[in-house]
């Protein structure tokens, strides 16, 4: 029996009539979970109690933001010269051990800026997670099934905030340590658990067990190799920039709003937790049901309803109407958290084909690092002077609304053949 018979063999035996993509795909959420929901997203549920614990103010915890959006732009800028050699399973793996023991220094570190150092290091973890999990996704899937496998991918945040949202209110010390740090030694147990799964079920390439990708085979039509160079540089440029509106405003919101939650609308950290926790929930179902919509209606007129989404979302906790505006903006902003990250990643396979995508999913990810970065930053500064954060959620708002008109004057998705 050859290769390819034996391969067969061991799926028909392992995997019946389930393709493996959806294997790979649930694989990714996993990763996910720790490489977002708990190495970034969680952040924003400690933060509060390490303010109060190590008497951070708002500029420095916007500080700490930056610092893991740094790391994750460090890891966006390695990505195209490390995915190729290691491929998705050992890159990933490798960046959730590198989350592991990076949450392992935040719960034994009080100094500040060894934490930033340290969330720097978690922040490349979470590079290394998100792109190898969300470009293999063209390898797997065709485009008639892209934008559904990206959202199940990016289910996977939304689970760890659940987690968070409901764990971290509740913590107690540990042989000292301070109930925050409590939480990062649970979470780098969880994220240890993680790599090892990832490392047991993701797999690069369809090839792997002789299979074709997963999905309707489309039509032949011009595909992404007609571009010009040029054209694939505006594309790119135009792409970048509404990921970078994206990017700042997102950020800004997950990094805050439990902040605001307390010091705003006068929340106790245990109500803030749980409607942190709905809003991970709601972000559970967000990537798959924008991922449904682009493969029905486009990517272009989806990702444009979710902008609309966010910027109600914004400009609900912007204009501070109490606290049933505040509800509302959580389920609208819950329902649509990750839409754009799955409409782009499903676009960069669309545009440039399964074999490039990586690398125009790298180009677009460091667009939408570096207003990450900012996000988090110039809010955290302009609170300090305001007193809120209320300015910064009104002007999320507006950039939101203009990135609906950015999504309109681009080109629609170009179906490859493959």
């Amino acid at each position: 029996m050859d290769n390819t018979e034996g391969r067969a063999g061991l799926r028909k035996k392992y995997y019946g009539r389930v393709h493996y993509a959806w294997v790979v795909a649930f694989a990714g959420a996993l990763a996910m979970l720790c490489g977002l929901g708990l190495a970034r997203f969680a952040f924003g549920m400690m933060l509060p109690s390490m303010s109060v614990s190590l008497g951070l103010n708002y500029g420095q915890g916007g500080l700490l933001g930056f610092a893991n959006m740094a790391g994750y732009l460090i890891a966006v800028l390695l990505a195209p010269l490390i995915l190729p050699r290691l491929g998705t399973r050992a890159t990933a793996t490798a960046s959730l051990g590198l989350i592991t023991v990076s949450m392992l220094g935040l719960a034994l570190v009080e100094d500040f800026f060894l934490l930033c150092a340290i969330y720097v290091v978690t922040g490349i973890g979470s590079g290394g997670v998100v792109l190898p999990s969300m470009s293999v996704m063209s390898h797997w899937f065709r485009p008639s099934h892209r934008g559904l496998a990206s959202g199940i991918v990016m289910s996977g945040p939304g689970f760890g905030i659940v987690l968070s949202g409901f764990v971290v209110p509740r913590l107690g010390g540990f042989y000292g340590l301070q109930p925050w740090q409590t939480g990062w030694l649970i979470f780098a147990l969880i994220c240890a658990c993680v790599a090892g799964l990832a490392f047991g079920l993701i797999r690069n390439h369809p090839d792997h067990f002789s299979l074709p990708p997963f999905g309707r085979a489309a039509e032949m039509v011009p595909g992404p190799e007609t571009r010009q160079s040029s054209g694939k540089i505006r594309l790119l440029a135009h792409m970048g920039l509404i990921f970078a509106i994206y990017g700042a405003t997102y950020m800004l919101y997950v990094t805050f709003i439990v902040t605001s939650m307390v010091d705003t609308y006068g929340l106790s950290a245990a109500k803030a937790g749980s409607l942190w926790a709905w809003f991970g929930f709601l972000s559970i179902f967000s990537g798959v049901l924008f991922g449904v919509i682009s493969d029905r209606i486009g990517r272009r007129k989806g990702m444009a309803v979710a902008f609309a989404a966010l910027a109600t979302a914004y400009l609900l906790v912007g204009f501070g109407g109490g606290v049933l505006w505040l509800y509302a903006s959580i389920i609208l902003f819950g329902l649509a958290a990750w839409s754009v990250p799955v409409i782009m990643a499903a676009s960069a396979g669309d545009f440039f084909g399964p074999a490039a995508s990586a690398n125009a999913l790298a180009a677009l990810t460091l667009a939408f690092s570096a207003g990450q970065a900012a996000g988090p930053v110039v809010a955290g500064f302009v609170a300090e002077q305001a007193g809120s954060f209320g300015i910064s959620y009104a002007a999320s708002g507006g950039a939101a609304i203009l990135a609906i008109f950015l999504t309109f004057l681009l080109k629609p998705p170009v179906v490859s053949s493959e």
